[in-house]
């Protein structure tokens, strides 16, 4: 998980890519060169600061297999959360494993698996779904054939520490198969780019796979009349009503791979109707509406000026209300989305121009 990739330890980017989905505690389960990770990222690390996380390490006193690791962590977790492969990293919506029901799924489920779709089975055998079940899983095949494969990444009830009885104990090996067995173990299948850096092959190509698949498109969308109906400098969540459609645009545009922001102009501050602290309960409540569908905002920027406000310190004209282009710039250079394949949304001309001018050519 320390090997670099792109100037930084490959762990990084799989943390920054699930900070995107809100996920902002991370407990690392250390075994080889374990040391060296709690060196890197103990408490309060510069890297926990830059991602805003709270980021702690457990080494392995001994090797114990990936079940082994959870138990040896058993203190330490939920009663539900994600576990993943430090040497991977699968591009997919996160929320929707850990946070949507689907019609058919047992109710007494203790993992579930995202998979994705492969063309061989060199490392594993193909994952075999009853519905919404995992069947045992099956061999490699004689013959090369595509089908679905394990990627790594489990959604898991702390339950599951009920059948590791022994040490050390493979999730995968020992774990899954009985959980299988039991109608226990369920998969979903996600399309997505995926890299496993564990595997063979050339350290130069796989930096230039996973900075390509970084570079994402962005939608940059206005808030009042865009995605809710605009009552009029809108800041209580009881006056917040979403657009219809709204929501389930998101969510698809969060599965379709893009960065989705959100740039508002919120000049009520400056005129002394409500203040920073009502916007950001606003956009929280939003977050946690959107996660329960499974989507999400990845990021998002306001503006608190306007000229004529009576809040003397921002009644100012400013280089971030728009049409100007202060927010949008802030958040291309924070987060580099591919401009060429990225779009502003809103319900006004001011918006169109604030997008143009700053070089969101998609369409």
């Amino acid at each position: 998980m320390l090997r670099d990739v792109l100037g930084r330890p490959f762990i990084e980017h799989v943390m920054r890519n699930l900070r995107r989905f809100g996920f902002n505690r991370f407990l690392l389960l250390a075994g080889n060169k374990g040391e060296s990770v709690h060196e890197r990222y103990s408490a309060g690390s510069a890297f926990a600061r830059e991602i805003d996380a709270d980021i702690r390490v457990l080494v392995e006193p001994e090797p114990l297999g990936t079940a082994g690791a959870l138990k040896f962590a058993a203190p330490e977790l939920a009663e539900e959360f994600l576990l993943l492969n430090g040497d991977s990293l699968f591009d997919f919506n996160y929320l929707d494993l850990t946070h949507c029901t689907r019609p058919g799924e047992p109710g007494d489920w203790l993992a579930r698996v995202a998979l994705l779709p492969a063309e061989n089975a060199d490392r594993c055998g193909f994952v075999q779904l009853n519905g919404c079940s995992i069947s045992p899983l099956r061999e490699k095949p004689a013959q090369p054939e595509s089908g679905l494969v394990n990627s790594g990444v489990y959604w898991l009830r702390s339950d599951i520490l009920e059948w590791i009885d022994q040490l050390p104990c493979s999730l995968e090996q020992d774990i899954f198969p009985r959980l299988a067995a039991a109608n226990a173990l369920v998969g979903r299948a996600y399309q997505g780019f995926f890299i496993d850096i564990s595997s063979p092959g050339d350290p130069e190509r796989a930096g230039r796979e996973l900075e390509c698949a970084l570079r994402k498109p962005a939608v940059f969308l206005d808030r009042d009349g865009t995605l809710n109906h605009d009552a009029g400098y809108t800041h209580r969540v009881a006056d917040f009503h979403w657009v219809a459609g709204a929501t389930t645009a998101i969510r698809a545009l969060n599965d379709a791979g893009y960065l989705v922001f959100i740039v508002t102009n919120q000049a009520g501050i400056a005129r002394g109707y409500y203040d920073a602290r009502a916007v950001a309960q606003l956009h929280a409540w939003m977050q946690a509406e959107l996660r329960q569908l499974g989507a999400h905002i990845d990021d998002l920027r306001y503006c608190p000026h306007h000229p004529e406000g009576s809040v003397a310190d921002l009644a100012i004209t400013c280089d971030c209300r728009k049409p100007a282009t202060g927010m949008l710039d802030s958040l291309i250079a924070q987060w580099q989305p591919d401009l060429t394949r990225s779009f502003m949304l809103g319900d006004a001309a001011k918006d169109a121009a604030a997008g143009n001018a700053a070089g969101v050519t998609g369409r």
